[in-house]
């Protein structure tokens, strides 16, 4: 299935980017779930994503069962976690040892396209909690020696989004998740950034940086901090737990929450029999990407002399938002 896109359109006025609006060219996929039986969902959603599947896959599978009104014991919820926490480890590494350095574009710290395929092939591999475990604890150690990049200089000069709160899924259950909400979600009316910077904000190294207004700095950081965490707690299967829930929203409709690279995932399923007669998913790149939200704000003021530094800011201002859909920029003259 076609993966969409986003448009980044900024106003420039030949000294800074005056404004930004962006179009979202992302499938609904959740439309493409209703009528299935439910007990196909989590294969379906399996096929349908390319990135984050297996949280996507995850959400699926919770969601139903909480629709169901099912219980889940902790090892159930263990043995969901696991694939997600892996994953979440594999996409942060292609984010640091890829996508950066491409961006960056800097001869002496080019991509490193092996390193980030080896640790790949050994987060697909480990298939249980011992051969996790080992992974993680060769992956601690070499976190400590990698030589991760850094974003560059910037200085803080448009307003910023509130950071989403972690909620469980017992809060967002509470709320009434509606289509128009899947496309611009908000919380009590604000739009905010979801994502490692949101999980990771109370870190005293994270709010040195914000402090300071090196937001996409403490983006990369936030995302370092979480891949040595999220190790860690591969030794400690429970631990995984704290990445995803589900509840009840009412007789036979489940609302799931799962924590994923690029931030809070909910999905939302009102059953009809033994099928599905609606389904709704928020992903974190309708949060970062709002036409509102944390990219607009954030890049509205940024000086640029030419059309290529404003190109770049923008480049590198949505890498550090990490939308989970390819992104263009063009430009609109002020």
């Amino acid at each position: 299935m076609h993966e969409g896109s986003l448009d980044l359109a900024l106003t420039w006025d030949g000294k800074r980017i005056v404004a930004a609006t962006v179009v979202s060219k992302r499938p609904q996929v959740a439309s493409l779930l209703r009528g299935l039986p439910a007990a196909a969902v989590s294969d379906r959603v399996l096929q349908l994503f390319g990135i984050c599947r297996q949280a996507q896959a995850a959400a699926a599978a919770l969601c139903v069962r909480s629709a169901r009104g099912e219980r889940l014991a902790p090892g159930a919820l263990d043995e969901l976690a696991l694939p997600v926490a892996l994953e979440t480890i594999s996409e942060h590494l292609c984010h640091l040892l890829i996508a950066w350095p491409s961006l960056l574009a800097d001869p002496s710290r080019p991509p490193r396209v092996a390193d980030c395929g080896d640790w790949r092939r050994r987060l697909r591999a480990a298939a249980d909690r011992r051969s996790a475990a080992a992974v993680a604890a060769d992956l601690v150690g070499w976190l400590g020696e990698a030589d991760l990049p850094s974003p560059g200089d910037e200085s803080p000069h448009g307003a910023v989004a509130p950071l989403l709160p972690l909620l469980p899924a017992a809060e967002w259950a509470c709320m009434e998740l509606m289509e128009d909400f899947a496309l611009r979600p908000n919380l009590a009316g604000e739009v905010a950034e979801t994502g490692t910077l949101a999980r990771q904000a109370g870190a005293a190294a994270i709010t040195r940086l914000l402090a300071a207004g090196r937001r996409i700095e403490a983006r990369l950081r936030a995302r370092l901090l979480e891949l040595h965490s999220l190790a860690a707690a591969l030794a400690d299967p429970p631990r995984l737990s704290a990445l995803l829930d589900a509840r009840p929203v009412r007789a036979d409709v489940g609302l799931a929450r799962v924590e994923t690279a690029r931030g809070t995932l909910l999905h939302r399923l009102d059953l009809a029999g033994d099928g599905v007669g609606h389904y709704l998913i928020v992903s974190p790149t309708e949060w970062n990407f709002h036409p509102q939200g944390p990219f607009v704000r954030e890049i509205g003021g940024c000086p640029a002399d030419s059309r290529r530094a404003a190109r770049f800011a923008a480049e590198r201002l949505a890498l550090s938002l990490d939308p989970c859909v390819p992104f263009s920029c063009s430009f609109v003259d002020a």
